[in-house]
């Protein structure tokens, strides 16, 4: 038999989730017992299938993402379906990306979108983007979900697994420094 939630007080993990903690966050959350609850979730084991998101780049040109932290920057984004982190600040937005999405990936596993990640942060804006990331990075490798991030292309210089640009003034699309496709405006 396989235990899928874990209990602690009254809040209920289910493994997937204590294993996109980190050990820090564990500490802070729940204190020494954080390290037990990662060893009970990683005894446990998540096993889930990749889910792949096609997004169109140009019109008529779709990219499938399977996991992994995209950006996207200069083209409209065009997804059936995903779900869209609200448009909130600093702490509020930290919080639900350690917590309310992963929730809502237990109930339905699906990409996750998270627009103008540059904005997100009124202090210490360049931390903030950098531990955003290391937490979706966390959300897509346990859940297996693609992660698509919109921004300024000034973000490419983080630790994206691909990168999504047309360059302001151009009509090319790149992806991964490679063309893709050239984007028409409609």
């Amino acid at each position: 038999m396989s235990v899928r939630e874990i209990v602690v007080g009254k809040e209920k993990f289910t493994s997937a989730h204590i294993l996109v903690f980190s050990d820090e966050e564990l500490r802070a959350i729940f204190g020494e017992t954080g390290i037990r609850l990662r060893e009970l979730a990683a005894h446990v084991g998540v096993k889930l299938d990749d889910i792949v998101a096609e997004i169109e780049l140009c019109p008529g040109s779709t990219l499938p993402l399977g996991p992994g932290v995209t950006l996207v920057h200069g083209v409209p984004l065009s997804l059936e379906g995903g779900l869209i982190v609200p448009p909130l600040l600093d702490e509020e937005f930290l919080e639900y990306l350690l917590f309310d999405v992963p929730r809502s990936l237990d109930g339905l596993r699906q990409a996750v979108v998270v627009e103008e990640l540059d904005d997100r942060f009124t202090r210490d804006p360049e931390d903030g983007v950098r531990y955003a990331l290391d937490i979706l990075g966390r959300i897509s490798r346990v859940y297996r979900v693609p992660v698509i991030v919109t921004g300024r292309e000034s973000l490419a210089g983080y630790g994206f697994d691909r990168r999504i640009i047309r360059p302001r003034g151009s009509g090319a699309v790149y992806v991964d420094g490679e063309p893709f496709c050239v984007y028409e405006e409609r």
